[in-house]
């Protein structure tokens, strides 16, 4: 197939703007923690609370407020519990759910030892009480192979968080709970659970969102812009993470005379759960419009695939795989279909290089 001359154009433009993209580095630190403000652990009186009158008052709240999702921590255990003993170094990572139609709430959970081991594992429940007029709630689970339960009331919520009470049994024993959760950024919660006698050592936990697309690239950082010179003209991509590194806008165009960029491209990056893939949506200033998708990823390799049209609406197919050594970034076209029919012009046969600019 002979690829008209508008569709070589705009195929650079893929593989200039959509290719360098998704791929601009290596090198992605960690997710930073939402910083914390000054933090009084102990927990408002009740008569500064507010009790929800209904539940769909309660869920409204709770998704105003962020508090569903996946959250994550670190830290060392406490002697708050009977079943887990202190000194225990340990990962968390929970998940917080409506669920049956919105009737309930769940909350799983599990902590792991630096060893990877399953230390403590549960689940809670929290639904409305027709009878207290009150949200009320259970949980139960096993810390080191011991089982252990407990159930409890919300006393309520006020502008920064709110307040649990439990009644716990682990050991052979039961025990009052206090949990305390403040709201401390939008992707940032801290608990706080103590005895409600003042004995043993308050157990404190800083929540942040688990980043899936920070966990997807595995090492990679799409932060920076990137150079490729095709014949003399330089097409620079600049790419910035966004949304508390959630997402990565890109903007791509030729360089001008006077240094600056010329926008012919956008693109955002976004990690799909539904898809369970890092995923792209491109547009040109002509038209085009492209979804891209990783198909594989490792330390210095990524192997995506693109498909969308060109500004007449003609279809475009291709896979691209790259790879990163220190500041060059190496890309190679494959499987390229346009209209759909197989069509691999000369420039894409060869690989393109982009040079890491800052």
């Amino acid at each position: 197939m002979t690829v008209r001359p508008f569709a070589r154009v705009l195929a650079r433009s893929l593989a200039a703007a959509a290719t360098v993209t998704l791929l601009t580095g290596v090198g992605c630190a960690a997710t930073p923690a939402t910083p914390a403000r000054a933090f009084d652990p102990a927990p408002p009186a009740e008569a500064e609370l507010t009790a929800p009158t209904s539940w769909s008052e309660f869920t409204s709240w709770m998704v105003d407020n962020g508090d569903l999702g996946w959250w994550e921590t670190s830290g060392t255990t406490t002697d708050v519990w009977k079943t887990l003993p202190a000194g225990i170094d340990y990962r968390y990572r929970g998940h917080s759910r409506l669920e049956e139609g919105g009737r309930q709430i769940v909350h799983s959970f599990t902590y792991t030892n630096t060893a990877g081991e399953v230390i403590s594992t549960g689940a809670r429940t929290m639904v409305w009480d027709d009878v207290s007029k009150s949200v009320i709630w259970s949980q139960a689970g096993f810390d080191l192979g011991k089982p252990w339960s407990d159930s409890g009331r919300l006393v309520g919520y006020d502008a920064n968080g709110y307040v649990m009470t439990a009644s716990e049994t682990g050991g052979g024993k039961t025990f009052e709970l206090r949990y305390r959760a403040e709201k401390l950024g939008v992707n940032a919660w801290r608990r706080t659970v103590s005895r409600t006698d003042g004995t043993q050592t308050p157990f404190v936990q800083d929540f942040t969102r688990v980043n899936f697309l920070i966990e997807a690239l595995d090492g990679w950082d799409p932060a920076g812009t990137w150079v490729t010179d095709f014949g003399g003209m330089a097409m620079v991509n600049q790419s910035t993470w966004s949304a508390d590194r959630r997402c990565v806008v890109t903007h791509e165009g030729p360089r001008l005379p006077d240094g600056s960029m010329e926008i012919t491209g956008t693109s955002l990056m976004w990690f799909d759960h539904d898809r369970h893939a890092i995923r792209q949506k491109y547009v040109s200033s002509n038209g085009m419009v492209l979804d891209g998708e990783v198909v594989e990823i490792s330390k210095n390799r990524m192997k995506v695939r693109y498909t969308g049209t060109d500004a007449e609406g003609v279809s475009l197919d291709a896979f691209v795989t790259s790879v990163v050594d220190g500041d060059t970034m190496t890309s190679q076209f494959s499987d390229m279909r346009y209209d759909g029919k197989d069509a691999m012009p000369a420039w894409a046969a060869a690989p393109i290089v982009a040079k890491r600019e800052e």
